[in-house]
């Protein structure tokens, strides 16, 4: 089974462009309904780059959706605060951030091929990568977001039925 948030602070903890350590925060949660205000309250001790897992499970379900088989979309931002707001500088972070990503994707498909982490369960094919930013004090880089290669599972819990 694939944990987003727990993925994602076992990456930023050893990636060593981000090296979040619970003193020195560079990882973030977020859900998908997380008020982008909060978010940034949460951020403002950031420094250098960062990580934010969004988990897409909480919010997978569409009124009249056509799909029978929801796939929540999961995401990761992976951005570098900026000292000013000059366009080289911006786009530095951003070049920077896409190679961290990079790492990333690469460090998740490996994790794959060796069925670890439920990392089998990723859809590469759903990969997408964006530019992101700014968020909080001058924060740019990328985001990626990618879906569950199964959807939901709708198999029913007998011990929760009465």
């Amino acid at each position: 089974m694939y944990n987003h948030y727990e993925y994602c602070e076992a990456i930023a903890r050893n990636l060593k462009s981000i090296q979040h350590s619970d003193a020195d925060r560079h990882y973030f949660r977020a859900i998908e309904q997380t008020d982008l205000a909060e978010l940034e309250q949460r951020m403002s001790t950031a420094h250098g780059m960062i990580m934010i897992a969004i988990d897409g499970s909480f919010s997978s379900f569409q009124h009249e959706s056509d799909s029978l088989i929801q796939r929540p979309t999961y995401t990761i931002v992976i951005a570098r605060q900026t000292k000013v707001s000059d366009t080289d500088t911006i786009f530095q972070a951003v070049a920077d951030s896409r190679q961290t990503m990079m790492q990333v994707i690469s460090r998740m498909l490996c994790d794959a091929k060796s069925y670890k982490s439920g990392c089998d369960l990723i859809d590469p094919s759903t990969f997408q990568l964006e530019g992101f930013g700014p968020i909080g004090d001058l924060f740019y880089g990328v985001i990626l977001t990618f879906s569950l290669a199964e959807g939901v599972s709708y198999a029913i819990d007998p011990s929760m039925w009465l």
